[in-house]
């Protein structure tokens, strides 16, 4: 069964090669393909891209990026991994064990984010009580198989929680299932913001979204804002 491994990417040189490499592993191309889809990076990242991974170049966009990756892969399950994040061993075997039950719709991996240490640690598993909400983050590689993904209609093309729609609608579909292997990732927001500054925009963000009615554009505004403040 082919896997195919989704990776939106826009300016992410220093760390696309990392990506590719984790989620390659030692997998032959009847098992797994990658897919880079490159949203106008300025800093060379698809000329990171090593040879036996398709590139493909789409309009910037996570959501826009994801689907057009979709579109040209040719698996019969779709990993998306965000360009920062690290697959871990065996991320195949458990995603296709956890399919096969046919009552689940999708899943991701837990995540842990490097560097984490102190207070970054301790903010990252306070974020756990979101999984009682149901919801799978674009930063813990969520999968689904094909038909799945196309009978729900992809990715809604939006500036942000992209990601928390995908679980809304997978939610209904079925069973939402979290891999306990961890997805390594970066914690550079958390970093250049401050991991409470940046906690707390994540919460109110997603109290604003979930309960408040803000729309995708309007969080996205308000992390602009927040840098702009910041700098």
């Amino acid at each position: 069964m082919l896997a195919s491994v989704v990776i939106p990417a826009l300016n992410e040189a220093n760390n696309i090669q990392q990506t590719i490499t984790a989620a390659r592993r030692d997998y032959t191309p009847d098992e797994v393909e990658i897919i880079v889809v490159d949203g106008g990076s300025s800093d060379g990242t698809p000329d990171m891209v090593p040879p036996g991974v398709m590139l493909i170049r789409s309009p910037r966009g996570r959501a826009v990026q994801m689907n057009r990756g979709a579109a040209a892969s040719h698996g019969e399950i779709l990993v998306f991994c965000h360009a920062d994040s690290q697959l871990p061993v065996g991320w195949r075997e458990a995603v296709v064990g956890v399919l096969s039950d046919s009552g689940v719709s999708g899943g991701t991996f837990q995540t842990l984010a490097l560097p984490e240490r102190g207070v970054i640690l301790y903010i990252r598993n306070r974020l756990s009580f979101l999984a009682n909400w149901k919801i799978m983050f674009g930063d813990q590689a969520q999968f689904m198989s094909r038909a799945t993904f196309e009978r729900v209609g992809g990715f809604q093309e939006i500036p942000l929680m992209e990601d928390v729609e995908m679980s809304r609608v997978l939610h209904r579909e079925g069973n939402l299932v979290r891999i306990p292997a961890r997805v390594i990732t970066s914690s550079r927001r958390s970093l250049e913001r401050g991991p409470l500054r940046q906690w707390l925009l994540n919460i109110w963000a997603m109290f604003r979204y979930l309960y408040l009615g803000a729309t995708p554009e309007q969080i996205a505004q308000g992390y602009r804002s927040s840098r702009e403040v910041r700098t």
